[in-house]
């Protein structure tokens, strides 16, 4: 999994975002990945389309921090949401309604996937 980097996955996210899943959605999420692969990554949805950028956001709709390892556990299905939280492995900021519904807006890649 070493070879698997977080600022690819999340700058990928836009590809896997299923836009059709959030039609009147306004939102800005915000990522703080902790950890030598860590960084300040940002996601703003607005009319059905996803952007990603690498900085800090002033007011964001829901901010997830974590480490490198966890978001990765995550991203290929490894680990899902509500068991990194319950593991005090995630932690969150802002709208619940908007965490729960991420696993839709963005399905996971499988590990195999990336092969």
């Amino acid at each position: 999994m070493t070879d698997i980097k977080v600022k690819d996955f999340i700058f990928g996210m836009p590809t896997r975002f299923a836009g059709e899943k959030a039609l009147g959605l306004e939102a800005t999420i915000q990522f703080l990945i902790s950890g030598d692969d860590g960084g300040n990554f940002v996601l703003h949805i607005k009319d059905g389309t996803c952007t990603a950028n690498e900085r800090l956001e002033a007011s964001p709709t829901l901010t997830l921090r974590m480490s490198s390892e966890t978001y990765i556990g995550m991203a290929i299905g490894k680990l899902k949401g509500p068991q990194a939280f319950f593991m005090r492995k995630l932690r969150f900021e802002g709208e619940t309604k908007l965490l729960m519904k991420m696993h839709s807006l963005f399905p996971s890649v499988h590990e195999s996937d990336l092969h």
